[in-house]
């Protein structure tokens, strides 16, 4: 019910905040969609400003229309809740059709439960009943929600498309770019971390996915944007570890080995860096089991609780319950990469989700050179390769020979939607103390 709550609460405060989102309310959107009485009143009143030609909802205007409402109860919180939902749901958001498609079919669940549900089962315990008495009483549900066009109506013609496109170059032009944290790899990304996107970063065992996905974490939360990790491989101190040793360079051995030996020196840098951490915008789940539902639940517990991740990384992604797990796994997991595009738009996140590369996608060739991954030598590649916006594919050479100097990690942008692909940035590792460094240098095959 919360949810539901929530998702009521998003419609009409993007309807009250911006033009277009106001616009697409009073076309696909009635009153009777809303469960929650003042929400129903709301909602009639800004439909009735549409009707009115009113711009945009204001305060003065809520008290100008409701007394129009048809029913007893008028009662919508007053300007005190539209100011709340103002500034509630200021920021823009891409996806408002999305959340209007949700609502309608919230109200067909309930319409078809409460009035069809108890003709159903009446027609199913009925030993009189014949065949096609219970197939009336599916129909007449079945009509009901064939009568309610969930999706809303989808194309835009050209006059609306040319308003929105002009405004879409305005959001541009002040919309900010979505940092990975890492500057050389942003300079080749058309978005970034944009939210409701999703990245795939895959690599074999032993290329750095966490320590990079660490690195990520603490850049990205250090300009102010929330992140949250969810450590499947990991617990949470482990997470930590990285962390302060990036920021110490201390190496972990002596923070997990040799903690009891510490100098005052290094207890002191330690000071500093948890002090520097503790206020930074990160959120850490180390739950060995999740599901989809879980991280869910998981989010929208932290925005409900002032939180607000952007960001969002899971460690690993094939780990999920509900995600591996056997028959045809191709389509299974890009059934539910499709789910997480879903989940991403309505939080308004950006998923990074890390996955492992098959065996295949690593090693010597036969001629002695080290083979860098590509799409096809992830595990189930057509399910990863398809549905995100951004694939980054890591790879370190000092992983199959130990006797380098130099540790040079590769992130190649192998998949760009709207931007270009195949594009290989260079960064210095240093494993032992979790750090990732900008550098000249080349690996040493170049």
């Amino acid at each position: 019910m919360t949810d539901g709550i929530l998702l009521e609460q998003t419609v009409l405060g993007h309807a009250v905040n911006d033009y277009e989102c106001f616009q697409l309310f009073a076309q696909d959107v009635d009153h009777s969609d809303f469960s929650a009485p003042n929400h129903r009143v709301l909602a009639f009143c800004i439909k009735r400003m549409a009707e009115m030609g009113i711009k945009l909802p204001d305060e003065d205007s809520f008290q100008l229309v409701v007394a129009g409402y048809p029913e007893d109860d008028k009662d919508y919180g007053g300007a005190e809740y539209v100011r709340m939902l103002k500034q509630g749901f200021s920021a823009p958001t891409d996806s408002y059709s999305h959340f209007i498609g949700r609502l309608k079919l919230n109200a067909v669940k309930a319409e078809i439960g409460k009035k069809h549900l108890e003709g159903i089962l009446k027609a199913i315990n009925n030993p009189t009943a014949t065949a096609s008495d219970v197939r009336s009483a599916l129909d007449s549900a079945v009509a009901s929600l064939e009568s309610i066009d969930v999706a809303g109506f989808g194309l835009s013609d050209s006059k609306e498309m040319a308003l929105h496109y002009v405004r879409e170059l305005d959001n541009r032009a002040t919309r900010p770019f979505y940092t990975t944290g890492l500057p050389a790899l942003d300079e080749v990304l058309t978005e970034g971390f944009a939210p409701s996107k999703i990245t795939v970063m895959a690599g074999f065992t032993g290329m750095a996915k966490s320590t990079t996905a660490a690195t990520m974490l603490h850049r990205v939360a250090v300009r102010g944007i929330g992140t949250a990790i969810f450590s499947m491989e990991a617990q949470r101190e482990g997470v930590w570890d990285k962390l302060v040793s990036s920021l110490t360079q201390i190496p972990l051995v002596r923070l997990k080995k040799e903690a009891g030996n510490l100098s005052v020196d290094e207890r002191g840098r330690i000071d500093r860096a948890v002090q520097d951490l503790a206020e930074l915008p990160i959120l850490i789940n180390d739950r060995a089991s999740m599901s989809m539902a879980d991280i869910r639940h998981q989010l929208l517990a932290a925005q409900r609780r002032g939180h607000d991740p952007k960001v969002i990384f899971i460690d690993l992604f094939g780990k999920l319950e509900d995600v591996d797990t056997g028959g045809d796994q191709a389509a299974k997991i890009q059934m539910k990469i499709k789910m997480m595009r879903v989940m991403a738009q309505e939080l308004d996140v950006h998923f990074v989700l890390l996955v492992q590369i098959g065996r295949q996608g690593f090693g010597r060739t036969r001629s002695g050179s080290i083979k860098r991954p590509t799409l096809i030598d992830i595990k189930n590649s057509n399910a990863y390769a398809e549905e995100p916006d951004l694939v980054l594919l890591l790879h370190r050479n000092k992983y199959y020979d130990r006797d380098l100097d130099d540790d040079i990690l590769e992130i190649c942008v192998a998949k760009q939607r709207d931007g270009e692909s195949d594009i290989t940035r260079y960064f210095e590792i240093f494993p032992d103390r979790s750090t990732i460094m900008s550098t000249h240098k080349f690996p040493n095959d170049f």
